[in-house]
Formats: structure tokens, sequence, C-alpha cells
């Protein structure tokens, strides 16, 4: 079972990638106030109120705010509360974790299965074998000769992240460090065998 603390950090950093620091600070008022309209939660975050609803209608969408509609007898105008709904939320995380996982390995595949070109400029494009062949080799900005580019670092790091995020999943358990007890034994051993040799 995940931690309370847990849930709001895992929360918060969804609230962030889906409306970033304004998103956050809704997550923030809705986690104080239960039950709460659009416009309270403009005046309580100082966010312009068209905001607040295009948060609540992001996070409404990927399944952690809900609201309830209630009409007004006198009026008839209906008002909408929203409140945090978090019973999915491991769930939703999981799901999005997944996908950022498929499109991690796409990249890896690609990095790994093609060869790159570059002409060292930052800012100017990295082209693909063919795409640098169609450009003779010379970059479409500056016109100077392109080379293979190295590209052991971005293949490292996306390998990096990709085995994070199966740790993360359980997907791919994570590397057991050495115990005491197997250390002791290695280095017993290595000297019984230093022993022989003399």
């Amino acid at each position: 079972m995940t931690s309370r603390k847990s849930v709001r950090k895992e929360l918060i950093e969804l609230a962030r990638e889906v409306g970033g620091e304004e998103a956050v600070e809704v997550v923030n008022a809705l986690q104080k106030k239960k039950d709460v309209t659009d416009e309270e939660l403009a005046e309580l975050t100082g966010i312009r109120v068209n905001n607040v609803r295009k948060i609540l209608y992001e996070l409404y969408d990927v399944g952690v705010a809900d609201f309830k509609r209630i009409r007004d007898k006198e009026t008839g105008w209906y008002y909408y509360y929203w409140f945090l709904e978090t019973k999915r939320l491991d769930e939703i995380i999981r799901n999005r974790k997944m996908k950022e996982l498929e499109e991690l390995r796409k990249m890896l595949e690609q990095e790994t299965s093609e060869m790159y070109f570059w002409c060292g400029k930052p800012g100017h494009p990295r082209m693909t074998f063919d795409e640098a062949m169609e450009y003779q080799f010379q970059c479409p900005i500056c016109g100077d000769i392109m080379m293979e580019y190295n590209n052991t670092a971005i293949v490292e790091d996306l390998k990096k992240r990709i085995e994070e995020l199966e740790i993360e999943l359980g997907i791919h358990k994570k590397p057991k460090s050495e115990s005491k007890k197997g250390k002791k034994k290695s280095v017993e051993a290595s000297s019984k065998e230093a022993d022989a040799v003399v």
C-alpha cells in the first residue's frame, strides 16, 4: 500500500506534468478544502478563473479530480463542486510510467539502429545517414561538413532511464549489492588462493 506522503508526492508530480506550477497550486488548494467551486479555487490560489477551469478539466481528464453538479433551487443554475479523486492514482501513475517506458524504448531502438551525422554546432540538426546523404553531408544551416556523431552518451542515458523505470515498475529487479558476508567469503577465498600459489 502506498503511504500518504508518497501519494501526495506522486499527485504533485502529476499535477506539475499536467499543468505546471499553477496546477500544483490548484491541487494544494483542493487538498486543503474539499467540494470547492472553480471561483473559490481562483480566490484561494490567485489564479485566473479561466486557468483554474482549464487545470480542473485537465486533472479530470487524467482521473485525479472529479466534481459534483448541484442545482440551485432558486436560480436554476448549476454549480460544480470539485474534489480530488486519488483512489486510482497508483494505476494512473503506473500507466503514465509504462507509456514513458515505451517511448524511451523506441528512442533507444532508434538511437542504436541509426548512424547519425552532425556539424558540431549547438542548435543545428543531427541527421540520420539517409538524411545527411540528401544534403551531401553538409549542414543545411551553416553548410559545414557533417561528421559521424557519437551518440554513446545518449544511448547510455536512455538505458539508465529505462532501467530506473523498470525497477520502479517492478519489471526489472534492482541489482543486489554484495552483502558483507559475500564480501568476507570472497576475501577469504582470495587469501586461500594466494596461499596455494605461494
